[in-house]
């Protein structure tokens, strides 16, 4: 697709993507109509996301897209209620923003129509295509990841593997469609999930949203797809980009009956049981008492995870369930500390 890359230089690659995302959010932090969508003190999640999409969207370096959450444009979007006049003030600073940038005034129109385009897409569900062929092509990719997501979430998993072969070349975005196949757990979608590895080892490797695959399978408790990254030598205790293993990720977002054998698994290939990671220094134990995966909690502790190791604020996991009313978890963890002869933090 010579043409993307030809718009993606004069956009100045992965830099004019953020330049352009930067200088459009600080108009949008000044209006209150839109700044009402982002309740956060900062614009910075949402810059530094419409950035990934573009340096997605234009097939730059994969390693500038990891702040992408969402594959789908839709899907993206769907938490916010957007009025008309919303849109019309997206698309007027965004307008504003290409009337102040540097590029050229062909590709100023350009970027301007497919805003238009893809904004109505949005939040009026209207198909439209933008007047230049590029970006009209990359606009019909980004449609079908859009159906490929709606396909996995209503059960059509022909559908989805059919569209999945389409972006077979994006390895980031690759990882995305297996993590959310994954994620269903359906097994038409995990056996495409373990046929992919078997065709592109590489793929154990690469990332989506800062997390590879094995982060995915050991979150979503997909245990053939997380045997055979193990089976392969894929390291355990792999981080993604929040400094997290894999078995932080299940203990945090695992709360299927398998969670607990996934410890077992990670911990006997060679997972730290204890690593402290994130902002938080939180360790898995920590993250299991939180959430109140209680089974995942009690496997932690029999593969020797510390009940007493304290996070950043001197917590330790009892204090965790505790303070998130997890009082099912608590009592499980104040039994198992008076087994062990251990007082009570």
């Amino acid at each position: 697709m010579a043409g993307s890359k030809d718009l993606f230089l004069d956009i100045e690659g992965e830099a004019g993507c953020l330049r352009l995302s930067r200088d459009f959010y600080a108009r949008v932090a000044s209006d209150p109509d839109l700044r009402t969508l982002f309740p956060g003190k900062s614009l910075r999640c949402a810059t530094e996301e419409f950035a990934a999409f573009l340096v997605q969207f234009f097939d730059g370096d994969e390693s500038r897209m990891q702040y992408r959450w969402w594959l789908s444009l839709r899907e993206s979007h769907a938490c916010f209620q957007i009025s008309e006049s919303q849109r019309s003030s997206w698309l007027s600073h965004m307008n504003a923003t290409l009337d102040s940038s540097s590029i050229s005034d062909e590709l100023r129109v350009a970027l301007g129509s497919f805003f238009n385009v893809a904004s109505t897409y949005i939040v009026n569900s209207n198909l439209e295509y933008p007047a230049n062929p590029e970006l009209a092509e990359l606009w019909q990719r980004q449609l079908s990841l859009d159906r490929l997501i709606e396909a996995i979430v209503a059960g059509r998993d022909a559908e989805a593997i059919a569209l999945a072969s389409h972006h077979a070349s994006r390895r980031s975005v690759t990882v995305g469609i297996l993590a959310r196949m994954m994620e269903t757990g359906r097994e038409p979608l995990v056996d495409f999930a373990l046929n992919s590895l078997e065709r592109d080892a590489s793929l154990a490797r690469a990332r989506f949203n800062g997390r590879v695959l094995m982060h995915f399978a050991a979150g979503s408790g997909c245990l053939p797809v997380l045997l055979a990254l193990l089976n392969m030598g894929e390291d355990p205790n792999v981080l993604d980009q929040g400094k997290h293993s894999p078995l932080y990720r299940a203990a945090n977002e695992c709360g299927k009956e398998v969670g607990a054998q996934i410890v077992c698994e990670l911990v006997r290939r060679g997972a730290c049981v204890d690593h402290a990671g994130g902002v938080t220094r939180s360790t898995p134990l920590h993250a299991a008492a939180r959430r109140g995966h209680q089974a995942i909690a009690m496997a932690l502790i029999d593969e020797g995870a510390s009940m007493e190791v304290r996070d950043y604020k001197g917590f330790s996991p009892l204090d965790r369930a505790r303070n998130c009313r997890k009082l099912d978890m608590a009592v499980a963890l104040e039994s198992r500390m008076i087994a062990s002869n251990r007082p009570h933090p």
